[in-house]
């Protein structure tokens, strides 16, 4: 009986391997590593750059503009702007006149006098 079970089982793995979508054993491995290499410094923007970049405008950023442009949702883009807080940003928020939305911004005046305050302590 334990060989009729042997050959079940060789003959299962032997009929996955040939179906048509199914991939080798080790491609998923080759896939995460080829994921996890490490992109160049001339590549594109983190995700938390941009939004930086978006929030120094002069006269802020709509919280819907961040969303758009970050593929964000609303949640997300209010939790990473509490990230920035954390992170020392002075980040001013306010309200679109015309239709009541928050608008985001980093007040550029306060993170120009913490730094110049850092560098003359050094």
């Amino acid at each position: 009986m334990e060989s009729k079970m042997n050959t079940s089982k060789i003959a299962n793995d032997a009929g996955q391997a040939a179906l048509p979508n199914a991939a080798p054993a080790s491609a998923p491995k080759q896939k995460r590593r080829a994921l996890s290499s490490k992109p160049d410094k001339s590549g594109p923007k983190i995700k938390q750059d941009q939004l930086v970049a978006l929030l120094s405008k002069p006269n802020g950023v709509r919280i819907s503009a961040i969303s758009e442009r970050l593929g964000w949702q609303a949640h997300s883009v209010r939790a990473a702007i509490s990230g920035l807080r954390k992170r020392g940003h002075d980040v001013v928020t306010s309200k679109y006149p015309k239709i009541g939305e928050m608008v985001y911004t980093i007040n550029a005046a306060a993170e120009e006098s913490e730094a110049d305050a850092v560098g003359m302590s050094s």
